[in-house]
């Protein structure tokens, strides 16, 4: 119960200390133009709450978030079983990823904006940005397995299938729920950054753009709140998770 009520009460404690920051700046620069008070973008949350504009925009951009995410999942786990399994495999993949995570993120979403549809344009940037990030998480796990108790099992002529239950999964599942909690926060920013950039129908990142352009920052404010309580929320979410299935 104490851990509980400190857990609850940091958190609470640090949002009031920035809303008193934001307010006190707000009356500093005394322009709601350029940064409009708490009171103006929680209001403006309560009404976007409030609309099924929003909430059809919000379901794509979740929807996005998911399929970015399992393409990079899927192909990280792709290439990461091959560079364990084979040791050129991963000498050629090292540089490769390396490489793609050197490229800024901006270039790759202005490249894929020309190249493929609005609708499209998130998914790709945020799979190809998350991908490498996911492998060498991947790849770690892999490597913390055992190969001496690999190669008993395999002389004892035990299947496939029970090593991968009995021995991969668990050694590399704390490693993979940890890193996909993580991941998938920032796969979410970037999401809704590409939404904005592409001007993709129905979405966060569209619904920010154009409160940018019609000079509505408190609706801005409202939206990035959104974006925030969204990208924790899912982040603590699948912490969780983790904490049940490796009983930390």
């Amino acid at each position: 119960m104490k851990k509980l009520l400190v857990n609850l009460i940091y958190p609470l404690v640090v949002i009031l200390l920035i809303l008193f920051i934001w307010y006190l700046a707000c009356l500093w620069i005394g322009v709601d133009l350029i940064l409009p008070t708490p009171y103006q973008a929680f209001s403006n949350l309560g009404e976007y709450l409030g609309s099924g504009e929003f909430w059809i925009s919000l379901g794509w951009t979740f929807l996005r978030s998911i399929e970015g995410f399992l393409i990079a999942f899927v192909i990280a786990l792709v290439f990461s079983t091959l560079a364990y399994a084979f040791k050129g495999f991963e000498n050629i993949m090292n540089p490769l990823m390396s490489i793609v995570r050197a490229v800024p993120t901006m270039a790759i979403l202005l490249i894929l904006i020309i190249i493929i549809q609005p609708g499209q344009t998130p998914i790709v940037v945020a799979g190809i940005v998350i991908c490498p990030t996911l492998y060498q998480a991947f790849l770690t796990g892999f490597h913390q397995i055992d190969r001496k108790l690999i190669e008993m099992a395999t002389v004892y002529k035990v299947s496939k299938k029970t090593q991968i239950f009995q021995f991969y999964i668990p050694s590399m599942k704390p490693v993979i729920l940890e890193n996909i909690a993580s991941s998938f926060s920032l796969n979410l920013k970037l999401i809704i950054a590409a939404e904005a950039l592409a001007q993709t129908r129905n979405s966060i990142g569209k619904l920010m753009q154009f409160a940018k352009v019609n000079l509505e920052v408190e609706k801005l404010f409202a939206l990035t709140i959104i974006a925030v309580i969204i990208s924790i929320a899912s982040e603590a979410a699948l912490r969780g998770v983790k904490k049940v299935l490796c009983h930390d």
